[in-house]
């Protein structure tokens, strides 16, 4: 079990916003979470002899493998089973059966940007479910800068866009605030779901989700991936 604040993230890739400042020091009261090391095959969580990092794939070069991080939110965007808990490895897909690329977005309410790219997450939906690319998006700030995000903002962020994408808490960006800059939100990650690969790794929102996608797919599949199959895929 490991400690995390109730709260909530999400990303993106141009346009930016700044905060002027780092993301805020109030924090929510700490609660127990807990969520799963295995895929929902019963496949066990990328393990890389090197660790865990943070950096994107640069040409031939591998980028790290992500952390299994965990978070509570609205899977699929359903909040009418409450708060669960959802874990990467959720999204981990070693023989790509479900998914062709996994894009990790990160938002705040007070950011207009991230607004904006949340608003064409949402139209795109159809297209992007077609490419089997899967979208989790994480709130890390509330209305306020630098104050985390709560429940009520996740509930209220995902009545305002209805998204049928998994939306999360982050507050304070506890799981992903080492990964980028947080006065230059949104912030999106793209994964390559078989190996958990951080293909790229951008702040801002470019206003062009398909020019945005078009390299990391083409990175993904059906090119050969930067790390190992764990299993034997038919």
């Amino acid at each position: 079990m490991r400690v995390f604040w109730l709260v909530a993230l999400c990303a993106s890739t141009l346009a930016a916003c700044s905060s002027g400042s780092t993301v805020g020091t109030t924090a929510p009261p700490a609660v127990v979470l807990t969520g799963t090391n295995v895929n929902p095959d019963g496949v066990a969580y990328p393990s890389p002899a090197g660790g865990y990092g943070h950096n994107a794939r640069v040409g031939g070069t591998p980028g790290s493998v992500i952390q299994n991080f965990k978070f509570y939110g609205y899977p699929n965007g359903d909040m009418s089973q409450g708060l669960q808990t959802i874990s990467l490895a959720d999204y981990y897909d070693p023989c790509s059966k479900r998914y062709a690329l996994l894009r990790i977005s990160v938002a705040a309410v007070w950011c207009v940007p991230c607004n904006e790219e949340t608003a064409a997450l949402v139209a795109d939906e159809a297209t992007l479910a077609n490419e089997r690319v899967v979208v989790i998006q994480a709130l890390g700030d509330g209305p306020t800068m630098g104050t985390g995000a709560t429940s009520m903002d996740l509930t209220t962020w995902v009545t305002k866009y209805k998204p049928t994408f998994t939306e999360m808490l982050d507050p304070n960006l506890v799981n992903l605030g080492s990964f980028f800059d947080a006065s230059a939100i949104p912030w999106n990650c793209d994964i390559d779901p078989r190996t958990m690969e951080i293909l790229q790794a951008a702040t801002g929102w470019s206003g062009d989700l398909n020019s945005d996608l078009a390299g990391p797919l083409s990175d993904a599949t059906p090119t050969k991936p930067g790390y190992p199959i764990a299993v034997t895929c038919n």
